[in-house]
């Protein structure tokens, strides 16, 4: 979910994430302040695509490059992202709904989610409601990453089906 700088504290107050990944070079935001804005604890990493002095990265709990392999990047979400964190999220979800966020990862379309499931789109449609408003991921990235921590894929399964692309 993309947030407005102006909105930022606002937004962290109101849901409940576990872990940030920001551009640290967003001007106006005070990270201490950020921090302190959400009811839980929050890590927040800093998606780094140029080099940063190290007294601005002090106030992030880590970092990764645009330039990292996908495994780094998985390895340090997963550094970030306590097994608590990831387990009560997707204890939530139903068997139904879990396989949902497979065929998004895969790329499927609402329809080939549907074919796949022996259900309508309009039932695809309503996981889908259900999925975002119970882990708060609102985009196919953003699944992505939770179902790879989670370990409802692979990294090697999403690479294969890269290369079917």
């Amino acid at each position: 979910m993309e947030i407005s700088p102006s909105d930022y504290l606002e937004e962290i107050s109101r849901t409940h994430i576990s872990v940030l990944i920001v551009d640290p070079a967003i001007p106006g935001i005070d990270w201490d302040v950020l921090k302190s804005a959400s009811s839980q604890p929050i890590k927040i990493i800093a998606l780094l695509t140029q080099q940063y002095p190290k007294s601005l990265l002090k106030w992030f709990d880590d970092t990764f490059t645009v330039y990292d392999s996908a495994e780094s990047i998985i390895e340090t979400l997963r550094r970030n992202i306590s097994v608590e964190d990831a387990d009560d999220r997707g204890k939530d979800l139903s068997p139904r709904e879990k396989e949902v966020v497979v065929g998004i990862v895969k790329g499927l379309s609402n329809k080939e989610i549907a074919s796949e499931m022996g259900v309508s789109v309009n039932t695809v449609m309503t996981h889908r409601r259900n999925i975002a408003s119970k882990l708060h991921i609102h985009t196919p990235a953003g699944l992505t990453i939770y179902a790879i921590v989670s370990n409802l894929v692979k990294l090697e399964d999403i690479k294969a089906d890269m290369g079917k692309l």
